[in-house]
């Protein structure tokens, strides 16, 4: 058998390219590093993407497994250096991404260039590959909210690329049963981020 943990990044700075994790991403990264510590991860994949770089760094540092960068599971499909990444935080409560989000649209929420089909094509392949050389363990990939949406959403036949909004640090977990049926087992934890606010 084979689980997968779906890691969204912890939040990143604002207004720029390709940008690093911010204090609070920082201490997401941790808290779920500590949430994790226990489980028996046996390897790690990421986006290549810093945000997502750093998220795996810190939170599975304490499991001596060096994350392995994977293009196919970057934000959209998208190059780096092709879009300014912003907080939701960031924006006013009226910004019309913060709306799309507060109201459930979130396909409202996808860039008008992002070529949908193509994306989630390389997201499943990439996800069929991880599957591929992993036979059995638990395996973390640190990717991000669409990537996270593509994939779940193909594994039961949902046709909007994006239908729920992960939350920074949180973890889905799917996991391959006898036979090779990927079945999802959880959405969006992030109980370990509510206990170390407390």
């Amino acid at each position: 058998m084979t689980e997968l943990l779906l890691v969204r990044h912890g939040r990143p700075e604002s207004g720029m390219f390709d940008p690093p994790l911010d204090s609070v991403g920082r201490a997401q990264a941790g808290a779920l590093g500590r949430h994790l510590a226990d489980e028996q991860i046996t390897a790690v994949v990421c986006s290549s993407l810093r945000r997502a770089r750093e998220t795996a760094s810190i939170a599975f540092q304490g499991h001596g497994l060096e994350p392995v960068p994977m293009d196919g599971l970057r934000e959209w499909g998208l190059p780096a250096e092709s879009m300014k990444y912003v907080a939701l935080e960031h924006l006013g409560v009226d910004a019309p991404q913060t709306r799309a989000i507060a109201e459930g649209r979130f396909m409202d929420f996808v860039p008008e260039r992002v070529d949908v089909p193509s994306f989630r094509a390389a997201v499943r392949e990439s996800f069929e590959t991880i599957l591929a050389e992993h036979a059995d363990g638990r395996i973390a990939v640190v990717c991000h909210g669409g990537t996270i949406n593509a994939y779940l959403s193909q594994l039961v036949s949902i046709p909007d690329v994006f239908w729920f909004h992960p939350d920074y640090a949180s973890v889905s977990r799917v996991e391959r049963k006898q036979g090779g049926r990927v079945v999802i087992r959880s959405l969006n934890e992030t109980h370990h981020l509510l206990v170390e606010s407390e």
